[in-house]
This record gives structure tokens, C-alpha cells and sequence, in this order.
């Protein structure tokens, strides 16, 4: 089920003008699929089921999503015993979840979302601003029209500051005004930017621990993770490049989808290797562990995989 309604996605994703990779080669992984168009870039987590997106994978998308200036959004069919509806934002860990109609709307016809689920029910966001010159235009005091809606004056007064309300009062409130009043809610920047703790549970091999400790040595940043082709952003200089560490059989699959991502992303990508290895990537740079001990600061290690890629040397 979730290989359909992947293969779905990508064609709506087609259908829009995005670029698309998908990681189908890879489990587990904290998304699916990577998509651009234009800025825009989507990191998406497909699930037939929500109930299965688990927290560790939501931080995990935060913070991958954060680093490399993307959207993530789950894109689901249930929660649990229901279906999710079209036209609804849901969330999971503080992540937006729609549905695949939900998703068609939102890329193909640019139609956001305007109600989002939250304890209690459906609720909108309200235009405060258009609410008040609204009722003011008719003349209109906070108290009649809270006497119209059945509601305080105090709400009222909280509807025109900010506040949300159900989507009952919303289509009184258009009915009473005469103005659409509702706002559509924005997926793509959903995620509140908030302060994530980096995971510090992830166990590395000792020949992985031996580079990562090297790289901290020099200076470079490091936000590890887990559920990703990649083992590591590296942040040198503040500037992002997947980075793989992990020396395993299955290296080759894991440096073609690093490449994959990275041209998406348009973000460089390394792979640092103990032993040499014959891949032919043009958008991994392959930086053999024994060139790290020449390196001792961070500016030093962007240069250096930039130089291999500039100059067509990856391996």
C-alpha cells in the first residue's frame, strides 16, 4: 500500500513541474521522497497509516529539514481507524499531515488548505484584520456581533488579536460580514522554528567514530543522523554537505542515492572511505580518511571537497 501511494505522489509530483528522487532502496528512512521546484524543496514522508510516523523520525525530519532549508510534510490515507480528509491540516509531533488528495490540491492547483484538526475538532485561522474593518464598515460594535454569533464580547475582541476559532463560527462569522474571513494555512512553512536537540544516541562503528572524531578535531560541525542515506551533515563554514561515513558493503547504493539528493538540493555530498573504492559518482566526492590528517581546520575541509569536485577528481 505505502509503494502506491508513493508512486502516486511522485506522479502528482511530475505533474506539478517538481524534480523527484525517492529512497524506496533504503528502510528505514525518516522520508521517502525529496522534491524541487524552483526554492521550493519537499521532503516527504509517505504512510498509509500516520499511526506508524513515531516521534524519533519526526525530530529526525526536523532537523534534516531545518539544516537543508526544506519543507517536511507526512502524507497519509489513516490515523489509526480513520480516514483523513481532504482539505484538512493534521499533524503528527508537530509535523503537517495530509492527505494524497489533500496534497494533489496543495501542488497542482496551489490550493493551501484553509482548516486544520486540533483536539476538539476542525478549526480555522481567521483574517483579524479584514474581521475587524469588516465589522467595522457595517457599522457594527464587538458586542452585536458577538450577540449575532453567540458568543462573548471578549471573543470577540480575541477573534480580531489573533485568535482561531471553530469552522462553525467561521462560516457564521462570512455569513454575518458578508467577507471571506478564513486564511489558508501554509504547509510549506508549518514547522514552527523552534530549538531541536540533536540526537545523541546513534552508535557509530569504530572506524566511523575515528572520522568523526577527527572532524570535530578540526572544527567542523556535525548534526549525526540516523534514519538517511547520509550518516552526518557536516556544517563546515556553515555550509551543509551530506556526509557518509559508515564503511558497509552496500556503499555503493547509498553514495548513488546521496548523489540523487544532492543534486536536488543542489547541496555538495562526500563519502569518506578507509580503503579506496571504485565508484563512479559525479556528485559525491569520495575523501579517503588518510587526507583528513592534512586538514586541521573547517575552511580547509570545505576546500578540499571542493576542489575534487570542482576539478572532476571524486574518487
Amino acid at each position: 500500500m505505502q509503494e502506491m501511494l508513493i508512486a502516486s505522489i511522485i506522479k502528482i509530483l511530475d505533474k506539478a513541474g517538481y524534480v523527484v528522487t525517492d529512497l524506496a532502496e533504503t528502510k528505514p528512512r525518516c522520508f521517502d521522497i525529496v522534491a524541487r521546484k524552483g526554492d521550493t524543496v519537499l521532503f516527504l514522508k509517505i504512510l498509509y497509516n500516520v499511526d506508524s510516523f513515531k516521534s524519533e523520525m519526526a525530530k529526525e525530519m526536523k532537523i534534516i529539514s531545518k539544516v537543508l532549508n526544506a519543507s517536511p510534510v507526512v502524507v497519509g490515507e489513516r490515523y489509526k481507524t480513520d480516514y483523513l480528509e481532504r482539505g484538512v491540516v493534521y499533524t503528527r509531533y508537530g509535523i503537517p499531515v495530509i492527505n494524497t488528495a489533500t496534497f494533489y490540491d496543495m501542488i497542482v492547483e496551489n490550493e493551501m488548505p484553509l482548516i486544520y484538526s486540533a483536539p476538539g475538532g476542525y478549526y480555522v485561522k481567521l483574517d483579524s484584520e479584514k474581521l475587524r474593518k469588516a465589522r467595522e464598515s457595517l457599522g457594527m460594535s464587538a458586542g452585536e456581533l458577538a450577540s449575532l454569533l453567540g458568543v462573548s464580547r471578549r471573543t470577540i475582541a480575541m477573534y480580531e488579536e489573533g485568535l482561531d476559532t471553530n469552522v462553525e463560527n467561521a462560516i457564521k462569522l462570512e455569513e454575518i460580514l458578508g467577507e471571506s474571513l478564513v486564511k489558508e494555512i501554509d504547509v510549506l512553512n508549518f514547522v514552527e522554528n523552534e530549538e531541536i536537540e540533536e540526537p545523541k544516541d546513534i552508535e557509530y562503528g569504530e572506524k566511523e567514530s575515528e572520522i568523526i572524531d577527527r572532524l570535530r578535531y578540526i572544527g567542523v560541525d556535525l548534526i549525526p543522523v540516523k534514519h538517511a542515506p547520509f550518516d552526518v551533515i557536516s556544517k563546515p563554514e556553515e555550509r551543509p554537505i551530506l556526509t557518509g561515513l559508515k564503511q558497509v558493503r552496500e556503499i555503493e547504493k547509498r553514495i548513488s542515492l546521496m548523489g540523487r539528493i544532492s543534486r536536488i538540493i543542489s547541496t555538495m555530498a562526500a563519502y569518506i572511505v578507509e580503503r579506496k573504492v571504485k565508484i563512479d559518482n559525479e556528485d559525491v566526492v569520495i575523501v579517503m580518511k588518510e587526507e583528513l590528517s592534512c586538514v586541521s581546520k573547517p575552511k580547509d575541509f570545505y576546500n578540499l571537497i571542493e576542489e575534487k569536485k570542482d576539478t572532476g577528481y571524486l574518487k
